[in-house]
Parts: C-alpha cells; sequence; structure tokens
C-alpha cells in the first residue's frame, strides 16, 4: 500500500521507537512494544473542533491497521487512545514509507568510513562514529544524505592534504565540477575537522589548509634583505612595511636577517605600532596557513641562528597560536609580551573570560602539565594560564602599548 501523509507520520514516529530501544540492540530483557498515545502523534486528535481531521485520522489508521502493519486500542465512541506497530510486521513498516532500516544505514556508513582510511583526521573521527554505531547514537555530520556524507569525506580528506594556495570556487570545480558545492559543504567540513583535527581556528580551517576567496598576503618589516627574483629589496631602507602574495612568495630566493631577532606578530594594529628597530617583523593574521608556515619554514633554515618570538594576545588563542606555530614549523618560538608582568601591567583593559575561554586554557593547562613532566626545556607559561583563570581575565594584544619597541 502507499501510505499517505497521516500513514507515514505514524509509521515513522513508531519506528523511530523502535529503533531507539533496547530490542533493536538486542539488549532487551523483556519483549516491548512501541506505541504511542494518539495525542502524542496528533495533538488535535481530541479537539471537538478539528472533527474532519478526527475522521481523517481514524480512516488511514484504520487502513494501517487492516493492513497488519499497526495495532489499534480504543476508547469509547470508536475513539482511538493508542496505536503500537506489529512487531513481526516492521519489515513491511520500512517498505511501507520507503525508509531504509536502521542497520543497513549502519552497515553502509561503516563501509564508507572504511573506503575513506587513511586520512588522520577522518581515521580519528571514524574511531568515535563507530562507538556510537555500537551505542545506537546518531552519528555526527550525517543526516541521512548518503551522497552528501560522501561528498563531505572526501572534501576533508582533499583540504587534509592540498599543499598548495587555490582559490575555493577553483578548488570546488577539481573536487566537484561545481563552483559552488564547497560553499554548501564548508560549514560541516571545517566543523569536523576543528573537531577531529589540529586547527586553530573553526572559521579559519578552510584557508589553514590554502583554501582561500582572495590571495594570500604576508606583511613584513625591518632588518631583512630579500632576493626577490632579480631583484635585492632591503627593508632596512624602506619606512613602512611591504607585503608579497603567494605569487610573489614563490620568487623569493633567499632571506638574509641583520638582526638577532625575528618576530611574528598576531594583529594588524599591533604589527603597524611595531617599531622594528633592530627586529624582523612579520604579521601572521592571526592564524598561520601552509603559504605562511612554508615562508617561515624558509626564513628558519637560512637564518637558524637567530632567536624566533611570536608576539600574540594574552587569551586562549593566542597560546593556542604560539603551540600551533611551533609544532607546526617546528621552529622553537617563544612567546613575547605574553607575560604574567604584561597581563598585570594592563590587567585595567582586561576582559573577561567566556565559558569555551575556559575549556581551552583548562586544556592547554594540561597539555603544559604533560610536558613539564617530561622535563622539557621549552617555555612554561602556566603562570599566565592559571592567572587568567582565577582573576577571569584577558588581554588583546591591541591593548599593550608604550613597550620599549611599540
Amino acid at each position: 500500500m502507499r501510505a499517505d501523509k497521516i500513514q507515514q507520520k505514524t509509521i515513522n514516529c513508531l519506528l523511530d521507537k523502535y529503533e531507539r530501544s533496547k530490542t533493536f540492540t538486542g539488549t532487551n530483557q523483556v519483549e516491548q512494544s512501541f506505541g504511542k498515545k494518539i495525542e502524542e502523534l496528533f495533538p488535535k486528535y481530541s479537539d471537538d473542533a478539528e472533527y474532519e481531521l478526527f475522521c481523517d485520522i481514524n480512516h488511514s489508521l484504520r487502513e494501517l491497521e487492516q493492513s497488519g502493519l499497526i495495532l489499534l486500542k480504543f476508547r469509547r465512541n470508536n475513539v482511538i487512545a493508542r496505536v503500537a506497530l506489529n512487531s513481526s510486521r516492521i519489515e513491511e513498516c520500512y517498505a511501507c514509507v520507503e525508509r531504509k532500516p536502521k542497520r543497513e544505514e549502519y552497515r553502509w556508513l561503516e563501509e564508507t568510513m572504511e573506503k575513506f582510511r587513511g586520512c588522520p583526521v577522518l581515521d580519528s573521527y571514524f574511531e568515535m562514529q563507530k562507538i556510537k554505531i555500537a551505542k545506537n547514537q546518531k552519528v555526527e555530520y550525517f543526516d541521512g544524505d548518503r551522497a552528501e556524507y560522501l561528498d563531505l569525506l572526501k572534501l576533508v580528506t582533499e583540504l587534509f592534504s592540498n599543499q598548495e594556495e587555490q582559490f575555493v570556487r577553483d578548488f570546488s570545480v577539481r573536487q566537484f565540477h561545481d563552483s559552488k558545492r564547497i560553499e554548501k559543504l564548508a560549514s560541516k567540513a571545517s566543523a569536523l575537522m576543528y573537531q577531529y583535527g589540529d586547527y586553530q581556528d573553526r572559521e579559519a580551517v578552510m584557508e589553514e589548509c590554502g583554501i582561500v576567496s582572495t590571495p594570500t598576503y604576508v606583511c613584513m618589516k625591518g632588518q631583512a634583505v630579500l632576493r626577490l627574483g632579480a631583484q635585492t629589496i632591503d627593508l632596512s631602507n624602506i619606512k613602512g612595511d611591504i607585503a608579497l602574495s603567494t605569487t610573489s612568495m614563490k620568487e623569493v630566493g633567499s632571506i638574509q636577517v641583520k638582526g638577532d631577532r625575528v618576530v611574528t606578530v598576531e594583529n594588524l594594529t599591533s604589527f603597524h605600532d611595531y617599531r622594528a628597530d633592530d627586529d624582523f617583523v612579520i604579521y601572521l593574521g592571526g592564524f598561520h596557513n601552509k603559504t605562511k608556515r612554508t615562508l617561515l619554514a624558509f626564513l628558519y633554515g637560512q637564518n637558524p641562528e637567530k632567536e624566533y618570538r611570536h608576539f600574540g594576545d594574552i587569551d586562549a588563542g593566542g597560546f593556542y597560536i604560539l603551540e600551533h606555530l611551533k609544532e607546526k614549523t617546528g621552529i622553537p618560538f617563544r612567546s613575547m609580551n605574553m607575560d604574567l608582568e604584561t597581563l598585570s601591567n594592563y590587567i585595567g583593559q582586561a576582559k573577561k573570560l567566556t565559558g569555551n575561554d575556559r575549556k581551552r586554557i583548562e586544556k592547554l593547562l594540561e597539555k603544559l602539565e604533560e610536558r613539564a613532566r617530561t622535563n622539557c626545556l621549552e617555555e612554561d607559561y602556566r603562570d599566565v594560564l592559571q592567572f587568567m583563570l582565577d582573576h577571569d581575565c584577558k588581554l588583546e594584544q591591541e591593548a599593550v602599548k608604550n613597550l620599549p619597541f611599540l
């Protein structure tokens, strides 16, 4: 039989209850039934003003009962009290509403996950989803649309392995033959990769993977000499800064740092305020993508003897950027003016922590405590993080003024 809207809603709601049950998972100790009060399915059923609806529901559910798919329990005067699945006809119920059984869906999901193994982010995601499947819980980032799920897994795989900067629409055409397909998947892909990968900012995952809407530019100034194609540029002779695009960065043949220190700066205002003097200063733009990391690695390879510092916000994000910078580039960066003294001096301009700030700081503290137990010689700034938690404060980089180098 072809189910009408009332019948579809009824069977789907009852199947939902069945698929959440211990009978479905095979862990039931007693025989279960899967029913609902009629008002739970149709709240207006008992409304005297909805007599026509009352008749339609009775007619539709009587048909289902006659077909053997459901069982009805009545009150007086032909009023339905309760509707239940006929447990011996469940497979026919699925067919009636053209719905795939959840076990079949789980099987397809597990087979699909095996096909996409090999990407570290997805492997971590799959491990958690298999636990969810075993517990009969909803699989994250899957809403029943198989085609979209396949595209999502493909996108995550390609983003993770991408090694060159590409415009988002060009990348979308290459992967899906559709310039706008990635726009529809970007939010889910970014959320999944942020949750199960190693990325600084959920909103910047795409750009961190090299997929951009506009070209990446790296701003720099101070004590360095760049060999750019056939040109030699001495930045110390320039009052301001220069910006190199992705294309221009490919032409950089050498970078000679004339001073003793390289400083990366998180925010643009602070970069412009920074008086370079003897430093070579690079603006990171908050997070650093593959283009910027490639430049930093190239710089460090030619100037390994220099001191490398990072100047950022005194908040969870600022310290995560610092940690990420060290891990992704292999450069021994240390913080600059992100210490307890700076935070204390500018406490009057501090802001309160959000709930997410606290979670991220606590997670970072755990990481640093583990690192300290290994007698690691890396910088330890647990005192700053603990102070932030104890005094409910964080400080934006732009608030730090009147320092010797500014």
